[in-house]
């Protein structure tokens, strides 16, 4: 179903992935990769901005754990940005490499990028601190490990104010080695009032990305809307709230998130018991919230997988769950056992 645009634009809404798209027209930042230059002193984690600064129009909060070496890539692409008026909230999350070090030679650089240390407490609870200090008209997610346009945060920023929506979103690009695809590309500026055409036109789901996404603080603040602390997937109730509660959003075409695919990360790393029931129960209550607020989802979005078990990273046995229906399937391809929830 196609997405009720309600603007005089006519809506493109997230494509599919091309490899024949072209590269993003903005590079990693070539002085990315060397750290600043300067004294080694460093700025509390705990300093408060001066009350006589005016409120930036836009927070970036960046979680921060163990990427001391892919750190200044970030940090270069946020200071560099158009839009003057901003702040850098990093929130270091108890690393034990050097990123610590790194956060504090950049917030002896530049009065806009703020520091706060905590214990090892995860992405979701580190972002948490992030938006409590935050002080901007928007908030901005990034990771510590991808990039954003130069122009990012002055588009993003402006398409909201003009349309004055609670959300603008902007195109994401995945980098995995030296190949790229767009995970959401947005050609040109539409509105979306009701909440599954919000839904669709971010394509979630599947993808649940809170990246480069900019949202009104205030009306965060109003819903109350909190990441899970201490869950991996905590973004996929973070969003479905954002995307159904939220008012305006409107598509940004141009600046594109760069987001980087590490092994490491929550989605490639090794799986587990715990990690895999953690991806269910979020998607679960992912299809249930989707259902109170009356978003239609696809059967292929409803069909969950709730345990799966493999050898040498071949699936040999996974249990799929779909509308309270277990389905035993062999290989992921040949279903074996069927029964009912109950």
């Amino acid at each position: 179903m196609k997405p009720a645009a309600h603007s005089a634009h006519s809506a493109h809404p997230a494509s599919p992935d091309r490899r024949s798209d072209p590269a993003p027209e903005h590079p990693i930042p070539e002085t990315a990769f060397t750290e600043p230059s300067g004294t080694e002193t460093c700025r509390s984690e705990n300093t408060e901005p001066p009350a006589s600064e005016c409120p930036p129009k836009v927070s970036i909060i960046v979680p921060v754990y163990n990427v001391a070496e892919l750190l200044p890539v970030c940090l270069e692409s946020l200071l560099a940005q158009t839009l003057q008026a901003i702040e850098i909230v990093c929130v270091d999350d108890g690393s034990t490499d050097r990123s610590l070090e790194v956060l504090r030679r950049y917030a002896a650089r530049d009065a806009r990028v703020r520091v706060l240390s905590q214990e090892n407490k995860r992405q979701g609870a580190a972002r948490n601190a992030g938006f409590d200090a935050a002080r901007g008209e928007y908030v901005l997610y990034v990771d510590a490990d991808d990039w954003i346009d130069p122009d990012s945060c002055e588009k993003l920023y402006g398409a909201a104010v003009r349309h004055r929506a609670d959300m603008a979103c902007g195109s994401i690009c995945r980098h995995r080695g030296r190949s790229l695809r767009w995970r959401n590309r947005f050609t040109e500026e539409a509105i979306y009032d009701a909440p599954a055409a919000r839904f669709e036109a971010v394509a979630c789901p599947p993808q649940f990305y809170v990246l480069h996404k900019l949202m009104r603080r205030a009306k965060l603040l109003e819903l109350g809307l909190r990441f899970e602390e201490g869950v991996q997937y905590e973004d996929v109730g973070y969003l479905a709230r954002a995307l159904g509660e939220m008012g305006w959003l409107v598509t940004v075409p141009g600046p594109a998130y760069h987001y980087v695919s590490r092994r490491s990360s929550t989605v490639k790393s090794r799986q587990t018991a715990r990690k895999q029931a953690e991806r269910y129960r979020a998607l679960h209550d992912f299809i249930a919230y989707a259902d109170r607020i009356g978003v239609p989802l696809q059967p292929r979005y409803r069909s969950i997988t709730k345990r799966f078990y493999g050898c040498f990273g071949v699936t040999i046995l996974k249990l799929k769950e779909c509308d309270g229906r277990l389905t035993w399937r062999l290989f992921d391809w040949i279903p074996v056992w069927h029964s009912k929830i109950g």
